[in-house]
């Protein structure tokens, strides 16, 4: 294939138009012959800046311009790169002089858009408008070549893009495929927001699903962890109705019989209507918990055993005396009494709960009485400490009296009577026993009722007691009986049975005791050695 042919390309209306004017430029000009004359000369003078501007093409140099080179550069100066845009109305050009030179200009009329124009219809305008309103190549547009074959490899390229490849567009923001980016807007994600309509917008947010048993455990412990909370504040507006004492001074607190799996906490009731006043006691009952054997061992001290008083008086001065041992409260309070048990028996005993009996009256009318089966004897004996109590309740004395035994629901008053009963049975022994049954089924009916008749005993309880334990031992105390609650209850009497004798020092009978046999027994049945 010679060059002619390389360079030989289809007809275009457009060039066609742009000879026939040429032509007629050339035939004014006064060129001679009826062929264009394509060499520098001066119809051509307003082209020469353009072919200085863009060269000599790399395949030419150094060979004279041919007619269908200058053809390719002049149409290239005039529709390429996007820099001019040609005229479309087809206007001829005209003549004037300026200062003896000659110069050429075409009329300035603005480019029509109609059916006679031309080249309306051709892509690479568009192509170049598009490449304009991209600003590719820092806003100047891109000239398009020529292939081999005579066609605009830009546009070429250009439409190969556009439908050979569409899903590869970038998008011009993000550089993300336009199909992609499209899919994503189409499909909902997690974070994302759907409408229904509602005030706020119509905005609902879609939540992950969750997993069941994660979102179980998660509310179980929840739940547990509102509920500990709640426990220790509950717990805590008891413990501020109990009134403490304080710690006195204590004189013995080397009981050998002591145990980091035990607690002993001494239960002292008296027959005082002051918590002031030192009055004998009429019950006194060790309460031991062990947390290795799982008991829990109430034991009697009967209140005439005769023992040595040894420590201080209230007042602070020294004391050693032989008495009963309900006289040691009288003496010097609660911290004598547990000096003379801890120190004749051998065991460790720090804390104490004092109630009066009075307040053992609302306690017991809190959880709406307890059910005891009673003697006739035993029912006509309540008359005597009946009567005594109504007078300090400014009642009647016949108040609450019974007429017969059996299965009885006691309330408070006909209860406290019960366990002070003393003249009936073995006198002081089966008083104790007495004693140890009320507590014992107090314990056990507080097991069985509801929240709300726990609640009112609790406060009963608590407000009517006196400790010498701290706040933090009172809630350390709480929780060791809650744990406690399924532990076997046990009952003790010191001195059990043969471990005594009848005595008379001065003017009172007194239980004079075997103290090694009563350590023993204590030893075994609380400590388990």
């Amino acid at each position: 294939m010679d060059r002619d042919e390389k360079f030989r390309r289809p007809a275009d209306p457009y060039e066609e138009e742009y000879q026939r004017q040429l032509e007629e430029i050339s035939r004014i000009a006064g060129d001679t012959g009826g062929e264009v004359d394509l060499s520098m000369g001066s119809a051509d003078d307003v082209f020469a800046s353009e072919y200085q501007r863009y060269g000599t093409p790399p395949q030419m140099e150094g060979q004279p311009y041919s007619e269908e080179y200058m053809d390719r550069q002049y149409a290239q100066a005039r529709t390429g790169n996007g820099n001019r845009q040609p005229s479309r109305s087809g206007a001829p050009r005209t003549r004037r002089e300026d200062n003896g030179g000659v110069q050429y200009s075409r009329p300035q009329t603005k480019p029509q858009y109609g059916a006679e124009s031309p080249r309306q219809n051709y892509p690479e305008d568009d192509m170049r408008g598009r490449n304009t309103a991209r600003g590719g190549n820092d806003g100047q547009r891109r000239r398009p070549t020529r292939g081999a074959d005579g066609e605009r490899t830009g546009a070429n390229r250009s439409r190969e893009r556009r439908e050979e490849r569409p899903a590869q567009r970038r998008d011009r923001n993000s550089g993300q495929p336009a199909k992609r980016k499209a899919e994503r807007r189409e499909k909902p994600r997690a974070s994302e927001e759907l409408r229904f309509g509602t005030r706020n917008g119509g905005k609902v947010s879609v939540h992950k699903t969750r997993h069941p048993v994660r979102s179980f455990f998660r509310t179980l412990i929840t739940l547990l962890l509102v509920l500990f909370i709640g426990l220790n504040a509950l717990l805590y507006y008891y413990i501020t109705l109990v009134n403490r004492r304080g710690r006195g001074e204590r004189s013995f607190t080397s009981g050998s019989m002591d145990s980091k799996s035990v607690t002993n906490i001494l239960l002292i009731g008296s027959d005082t209507r002051s918590e002031k006043e030192n009055g004998r006691t009429d019950s006194m009952i060790l309460m031991s918990v062990n947390k290795d054997k799982k008991t829990i061992t109430m034991t009697s001290f009967m209140r005439d055993m005769y023992v040595e008083i040894k420590g201080r008086r209230t007042g602070g001065e020294d004391i050693d005396v032989w008495d009963k041992l309900n006289s040691a409260y009288v003496y010097g309070g609660a911290e004598l009494l547990m000096d003379t048990i801890e120190y004749n028996f051998d065991i460790s005993v720090d804390d104490y709960v004092y109630v009066d009996f009075f307040a053992f009256i609302d306690i017991v009318d809190s959880i709406g009485g307890l059910e005891i089966d009673i003697t006739d004897e035993e029912a006509a004996g309540l008359e005597d400490p009946l009567g005594e109590q109504n007078k300090y309740l400014k009642q009647p004395e016949d108040t609450d009296c019974l007429d017969h035994g059996g299965k009885l629901l006691l309330n408070g008053n006909q209860t406290l009577a019960y366990a002070r009963l003393r003249y009936v049975g073995n006198a002081d022994f089966q008083r104790t026993e007495r004693q140890r049954e009320v507590i014992s089924k107090i314990i056990a009916k507080v097991k069985s009722s509801d929240p709300l008749t726990i609640n009112r005993f609790a406060k009963s309880v608590c407000s009517n007691l006196s400790t010498n334990m701290s706040r933090a031992e009172m809630m350390l105390s709480a929780y060791k009986a809650i744990f406690s609650v399924n532990y076997q209850m046990k009952t003790l009497r010191i001195p059990a049975e043969g471990n005594y004798s009848f005595g008379m020092h001065g003017d009172q009978s007194t239980l004079d005791i075997d103290i090694e046999a009563c350590r023993e027994l204590l030893r075994s049945e609380i400590y388990g050695g």
